[in-house]
């Protein structure tokens, strides 16, 4: 009966975007929903031991295979449960030889101020998952946020920041069995007076290894480093992560020219050929795309969403008049939308960037206390790509209205888990050869099934969209926790699903680690509920689970000829195109959440078609039409006014 319930719920989602974007129907929600929080500082780079620590002993879980009935894996355990203050590491890769490789931050001796946190780490054997880690791979570095990349040869690196302040390297050659350790050179360590370094992010394209971090800022115990309180650094290994030939680089335009202050983890990097992409997710800055396109020698900044106030200093104060006109979904007149800074970047293969984070409304309203707010209650995930220009993201998914009464059952922000972040947030992303792209994100389930009796708070879920048409149009999000995936299904209403990471190539399945155990929160950060046992379980999923059937090749609308009259339009539409011969073909008409609003089925068309749809009944707004056929599918945008 349950199984029946939640294929039921899964096939009539009808979720709706909340916020600005036009065509869209917010979900009412309740008043108690836009009250303001105090946001924290990133977790401090690692908790003071005692003077006399508890001798660690470290917890080896192993589930009972033998009673799996889903498709997923635990590969691992851990009590720490903060994976990340803001945005998810790259910590699920595929080698050359089509091994899979997840890490994780782990960490079992909460009575020793976690004095044996590191890197877990697990990988297969010709398929097989090896025994769940008990101890860190670092032999004597106690480490937190690790990234990992596999080179083109196969080597393995992974880049974490030290108890020390330095960035740490564990690496290992291709076919070998022992790990090596050692620091990327920088002349700021705090031993050379410099603010030291925390939270990196790496990536790899070929034997180049990139990495993104921030100095340690003053609240973490650092110091401003050039003007920048946290600023951002970049470093370059050409060698698989060997020796490091471009360190402590600022990048033009990610300085103080346009930073003020940062927070840890608000940044995402990724790689492919000659193309390094880092997408810059401050939420009292802009949100920003640097690029490279010769390897990270020369950048380009795009400002993917403006943030309206320049170089703002905390508690300096400022009006609604200094803010973009009032919007009836803002919380208060003084609250400005930006990021929550969980974002993600990830390049295809034609080059093109693709950067997800989740939405979020901010303020400082007390100019005395020292502090900012943000809104728990804020829902959405935005996406923008290279077509669409500066200051031009769009919010492609939401809170699943599950029960279907466009209304957000959560009754207030006491009922919210704190990761100080979006109700649907954490984007992790892939791509495949053939153009599509995939995206996992966590978001908090409404209604009271998913209400936690003991917390009072809802849980959250790991769900999967994907396009097929260059960000154009999304399929329905899959709930990755249901019966048919995860290892106890009778629990399905009582799992927390949180840090998904993503592969971010995509060869014949999705594959993505993600965080789970049965009370929502941390017992790190947030909450700071008991510390328990959690779960680094591995999912496979093969495109068609998902929704994407199809992978056609994405083609300019100028390849069918394919044109809309008038347009703008306010009450009916006419679609012309031509096909190379008389073919089957479908053509729909798409809101911007990717719900087909009119037309969509199968139809054989001549040489030359002309369709018409009624737009007289539709939100004024933006929309597609896409036409697929020939395995060839083109987009084009539609006004209605």
């Amino acid at each position: 009966m349950k199984l029946t319930r939640l294929k039921i719920m899964l096939m009539s989602l009808a979720f709706i975007l909340s916020g600005s974007v036009m065509a869209q129907k917010r979900l009412a929600r309740k008043a108690a929903l836009n009250t303001p929080v105090i946001a924290s500082e990133c977790l401090d780079a690692l908790p003071v031991l005692p003077d006399d620590p508890v001798a660690v002993h470290p917890l080896n879980v192993q589930m009972p295979v033998s009673f799996r009935s889903g498709t997923e894996y635990p590969v691992g355990t851990t009590i720490y449960d903060l994976q990340s203050n803001n945005s998810v590491d790259d910590r699920t890769s595929r080698g050359p030889d089509g091994s899979l490789m997840a890490i994780w931050t782990m960490g079992f001796d909460n009575a020793g101020g976690y004095s044996d946190r590191g890197t877990g780490y697990n990988r297969t054997t010709d398929g097989a998952w090896g025994d769940q880690p008990t101890q860190r791979l670092e032999a004597s570095t106690r480490i937190g946020w690790p990234s990992h990349v596999v080179t083109e040869s196969g080597t393995e690196v992974i880049i974490s920041h030290s108890s020390a302040n330095h960035l740490h390297v564990v690496r290992r050659e291709a076919g070998s069995s022992t790990w090596e350790e050692f620091d990327i050179p920088s002349a700021i360590y705090p031993e050379d007076g410099g603010p030291g370094l925390l939270w990196p992010r790496a990536t790899v394209s070929g034997e180049v290894v990139h990495v993104l971090c921030i100095t340690q800022p003053i609240a973490n115990g650092g110091a401003e480093y050039e003007g920048v309180d946290g600023h951002p650094l970049y470093y370059r290994s050409s060698d698989g992560g060997a020796t490091w030939d471009k360190v402590d680089v600022i990048l033009p335009g990610l300085d103080n020219t346009a930073l003020v202050a940062n927070s840890g983890d608000s940044y995402a990097v990724d790689a492919r050929g000659d193309n390094v992409a880092i997408g810059f997710f401050n939420n009292w800055s802009d949100q920003i795309l640097m690029k490279s396109t010769d390897g990270g020698e020369n950048w380009t900044k795009t400002i993917m969403h403006d943030f309206p106030l320049e170089l703002y200093v905390q508690d300096s104060g400022y009006s609604f008049e200094d803010l973009p006109p009032y919007d009836p979904d803002q919380p208060d007149s003084l609250a400005i939308l930006t990021s929550d800074e969980c974002g993600a970047v990830v390049l295809d293969h034609q080059g093109m960037a693709h950067v997800f984070w989740g939405r979020m409304y901010i303020m400082d309203d007390d100019l005395t206390d020292g502090n900012t707010s943000f809104f728990p209650g804020t829902s959405g995930l935005h996406y923008w790509n290279e077509t669409f220009g500066p200051d031009s993201s769009r919010v492609i998914t939401d809170v699943i209205d599950l029960n279907g009464n466009d209304t957000l059952d959560i009754n207030s922000v006491d009922e919210i888990a704190s990761y100080e972040a979006s109700l649907s947030s954490q984007p992790s992303a892939g791509v495949d050869a053939q153009g599509n792209i995939y995206l996992a994100y966590a978001s908090v389930m409404e209604g009271e099934q998913y209400l936690n009796t003991d917390d009072n708070q809802h849980y959250r879920h790991v769900y999967i969209m994907a396009s097929a048409d260059n960000g154009e149009t999304w399929t329905d999000p899959y709930d990755i926790i249901n019966e048919d995936v995860v290892v106890e299904p009778d629990l399905v209403d009582y799992v927390e699903a949180v840090f998904p990471a993503m592969a971010s190539d995509v060869s014949g399945t999705i594959d993505l680690t993600y965080q789970g155990d049965f009370r929502p929160g941390m017992s790190v950060r947030g909450d700071m509920d008991i510390a328990e046992t959690n779960f680094i379980n591995h999912v496979p999923l093969t495109p068609e689970q998902i929704g994407l059937v199809k992978t056609e090749e994405a083609v300019e609308p100028g390849f069918f000829q394919l044109e809309v009259l008038p347009n703008p339009a306010t009450s009916e539409v006419i679609t012309r195109f031509t096909l190379k011969r008389n073919a089957p073909y479908t053509l729909g008409l798409y809101n911007m959440m990717g719900q087909n609003v009119a037309g969509g089925a199968d139809a054989r068309g001549e040489m030359q078609n002309e369709l018409r749809f009624d737009v007289s009944n539709l939100p004024k707004g933006i929309y597609f039409i896409r036409l697929q056929a020939e395995d060839k599918v083109a987009v084009t945008k539609l006004m209605v006014q």
